[in-house]
């Protein structure tokens, strides 16, 4: 018995170290950004410096921003319309939105998520720079 008793606590011991290792079974999101990202974004045509926060509702992304138009804080909404299907989740396209307008924000996340590189428009053909890095202060 005390064999048996010796083999399934090494079983157990195993299984759990296992389980404890993968980031799956701990419950963390490594798929999927979440958090604040501290950047700038072209705004009038200067770049201004601008907070992205992102989550996960539902599956998709959604989101909110912040920006400073010429000194005054502009705050705005993100949703995810869809991601490039090469199925990596890192590039992912949103409708941003604010008392400006609407439009398209296409942003590639690091593969780690630390960071993001996107591009935004108002409906036309002209992309200009939205980029963020993960941070942990605010913008007043």
């Amino acid at each position: 018995m005390p064999h048996l008793t010796s083999s399934i606590s090494r079983t157990v011991a195993i299984l759990l170290a296992t389980t404890l290792e993968s980031p799956a079974f701990a419950g963390e999101t490594i798929h999927a950004p979440s958090g604040t990202y501290c950047g700038q974004l072209s705004s009038a045509g200067v770049m201004s410096d601008a907070q992205t926060r992102f989550e996960t509702n539902a599956g998709n992304l959604v989101g909110d921003y912040m920006f400073s138009d010429q000194g005054q804080p502009v705050q705005g909404e993100l949703a995810e319309t869809g991601d490039d299907g090469d199925g990596s989740d890192l590039t992912r396209t949103f409708m941003w939105r604010d008392k400006y307008g609407y439009g398209q924000l296409i942003v590639t996340f690091t593969p780690d998520f630390s960071e993001f590189e996107g591009k935004w428009n108002a409906g036309g053909s002209e992309f200009l720079p939205w980029n963020g890095r993960r941070c942990n202060q605010t913008i007043s």
